[in-house]
């Protein structure tokens, strides 16, 4: 796969990654969506998932560059998505919803599966 390609990737998967993580939280899920928590049961989720999209930009960076320059390049990738979602929360939260809505989607069916 062309270097440019993981590159993105990996950024792309750190920015995700620290989206599922912040929307996990009441305080950034209300910020976001209005709703003053997280649906029930769904923050563990969101974390797992945030933390899997981190470790996969792990594994791209080390994929990409090697254990010596992939790990730094990790850390850069971490240090991008952290301030990139930052950002998003404090000036265009609203940039979320899509991201909210899906979480919540995934809420719905799994209710309406178990009443089933």
């Amino acid at each position: 796969m062309p270097e440019a390609i993981l590159l993105t990737l990996i950024l792309a998967t750190s920015y995700l990654g620290f989206d599922l993580l912040a929307l996990s939280q009441d305080r950034n899920w209300e910020r976001v969506t209005g709703q003053r928590h997280v649906p029930a049961g769904r923050a563990l989720p969101l974390r797992l998932a945030g933390y899997g999209l981190l470790a996969l930009a792990l594994a791209l960076s080390l994929e990409r560059d090697g254990p010596s320059f992939g790990s730094i390049l990790w850390v850069v990738g971490l240090s991008v998505g952290g301030l990139a979602t930052v950002a998003t929360l404090t000036w265009r939260s609203a940039w979320l919803k899509p991201l909210a809505r899906i979480a919540a989607a995934g809420r719905s069916r799994c209710q309406g599966r178990q009443g089933a």
